[in-house]
């Protein structure tokens, strides 16, 4: 199918390893590396086990339906009619940090749903040296989300998880 007749608010089931070697390495500068991939899990908070979803998004750059991962996410979760008085744990694995516009669009959605617990890690700084990105972490990190950048464990997890790896050991 081709890119642009995708529906960006659907999740891709995996990725391949070759995606993930590309687009995941924590490098300061990554030139050439126009997309970003969000790595989701969402957790229903108190069910021991009991995963709600899983997926993996990747912005859209096309000119005719440009639409970054995180507000991929966010349309595609709004979608599914979410119980009002269920908790529900969001942990992200991005492979560039939110832009300050997608860090206000989670901000807000953050308040409009108060149900809803999220945790970003990223595996590097997306023009981390302008202020306006550095905002955009802080208000983030003062609506309550966990912000970190990826550890060893999250690339193997991501790897065991997200990735298409047929088997492979996830080595570094």
């Amino acid at each position: 199918m081709d890119p642009w007749h995708h529906d960006p608010r659907d999740p891709l089931e995996k990725i391949s390893p070759g995606t993930f070697f590309f687009h995941f390495p924590s490098l300061c500068y990554a030139s050439g590396r126009r997309l970003c991939y969000l790595c989701f899990q969402v957790e229903v908070e108190g069910e021991e086990d009991s995963w709600y979803d899983l997926g993996v998004f990747q912005n859209k750059v096309y000119p005719q339906a440009p639409c970054h991962a995180e507000a991929c996410f966010l349309s595609w979760f709004r979608d599914q009619n979410l119980h009002p008085e269920e908790h529900y744990r969001v942990t992200w694995f991005l492979s560039w940090s939110p832009c300050p516009t997608c860090a206000e669009d989670v901000v807000e959605f953050l308040e409009e749903y108060r149900n809803v617990t999220l945790s970003i890690y990223t595996a590097r700084l997306y023009y981390f040296w302008h202020p306006d990105f550095q905002d955009g972490l802080h208000k983030l990190w003062c609506a309550g989300v966990h912000l970190d950048i990826m550890s060893f464990e999250d690339y193997e997890y991501c790897w065991e998880t997200f990735v298409d790896h047929k088997g492979m050991r996830y080595q570094r």
